[in-house]
């Protein structure tokens, strides 16, 4: 029984983890579009 104990334990940590890392990956997808858009309306006003 600690064998599934244990299993279970490391399969929801694994899901933890990569739902952590999913969402850095996110957060840091709309920072990147954010400076994405700033930097392209600096340039529409250059020209």
């Amino acid at each position: 029984m600690a064998g599934t104990l244990y299993l279970f334990a490391a399969f929801s940590i694994t899901w933890l983890i990569i739902f952590v890392y999913i969402f850095s990956i996110s957060r840091r997808q709309k920072t990147l579009e954010r400076q994405i858009e700033k930097i392209s309306e600096a340039l529409r006003d250059r020209l």
